[in-house]
C-alpha cells in the first residue's frame, strides 16, 4: 500500500473522499481498509490520470457497476488463494490467504497479528 501511496499523490485524498461518502451514505460495512484496497485496485487497473473529481467518480462508478461482486486481487498475491463463497472478495495484497474478516475468526487474526491481538466485541 505504501508503494501505491507514494506512486499517487492523490491516493490519500481519494481514500478520504470515499470514506466521507461512505459515512454520508451510512455504509458501515464498507470498512476503511476495504476502501484503501478499492482505491489501490483502481490505481493499478486505471492509473492515476485525470482530475481528482473524475477519479473519485470512477471509484463510485466501479462500486455501483460491479456491485463489488468480482474478486479483486493484486499483482503481489501468490497462490494458493483459497476458496471463497462470500459475495465480496478482496484479497489482501500482503497475505493471499487473509480471509479473517470474512470468517470472523479471532484465531486467524491472532495468527496474522500475534497472540496478544484482541478484538473488541461490538456493543
Amino acid at each position: 500500500m505504501r508503494d501505491r501511496k507514494n506512486k499517487d499523490k492523490d491516493f490519500r485524498t481519494l481514500v478520504r473522499l470515499t470514506k466521507k461518502w461512505r459515512n454520508h451514505a451510512e455504509l458501515k460495512p464498507l470498512k476503511s481498509f476495504i476502501i484503501e484496497l478499492l482505491v489501490a485496485n483502481l490505481l493499478d487497473t486505471e492509473g492515476n490520470t485525470g482530475l481528482i473529481e473524475q477519479r473519485f467518480r470512477r471509484i463510485l462508478l466501479y462500486i455501483a457497476q460491479s456491485g463489488l461482486t468480482e474478486r479483486i486481487q493484486f499483482a503481489e498475491n501468490t497462490p494458493p488463494f483459497g476458496t471463497f463463497n462470500d459475495p465480496v472478495v478482496i484479497i489482501d495484497p500482503v497475505y493471499s490467504l487473509n480471509f479473517a474478516s470474512a470468517e470472523d475468526d479471532t484465531e486467524l487474526w491472532k495468527e496474522i497479528f500475534g497472540p496478544r491481538f484482541k478484538i473488541e466485541e461490538p456493543a
